[in-house]
């Protein structure tokens, strides 16, 4: 498995952070790389929303939620046309208050390549333009949040 932690400081405060965050059905409003997203069943642990991007559709499922803290998503990856060269894909968002005014948004994402040998060669290119999308995507939310 890889790993992929990306991190912004934010100036506002943990509660405000959150609500933009936390609105996993509207994360497509926010993420570059996804067209649709929506709940499609339950909220916080079991959740499932759907997302799809030009190339396909899939689910992931929730399976950690903390309000104010964190979630984490499981990313179905088995979907006939689930889009990604992933074996699996997993998810962790968390929020963390420096002070009453300024919060960190964290980023994990681990992965594992359906195809080793291509995942050893397609790992730099995919690490650049995976960070290049976190980064707009922070961008996007430090925008509607500030």
């Amino acid at each position: 498995m890889k790993s992929l932690n990306i991190e912004r400081t934010l100036n506002a405060p943990l509660d405000v952070v959150w609500k933009v965050v936390s609105d996993v059905d509207g994360y497509a409003r926010y993420a570059p790389n996804i067209d649709a997203s929506q709940v499609v069943s339950g909220e916080g642990v079991g959740m499932v929303r759907e997302c799809s991007s030009k190339e396909g559709r899939w689910q992931e499922i929730c399976t950690h939620w903390e309000n104010l803290n964190y979630y984490v998503f499981q990313i179905q990856t088995q979907a006939s046309d689930y889009p990604f060269p992933f074996k699996a894909l997993q998810g962790k968002w968390s929020v963390e208050a420096v002070n009453e005014k300024h919060t960190v948004i964290h980023m994990k994402f681990d992965f594992d390549f359906k195809n080793k040998v291509v995942g050893l060669l397609l790992y730099p290119l995919m690490r650049k333009k995976f960070l290049k999308i976190c980064e707009e995507l922070l961008d996007n939310w430090q925008r509607a949040i500030q």
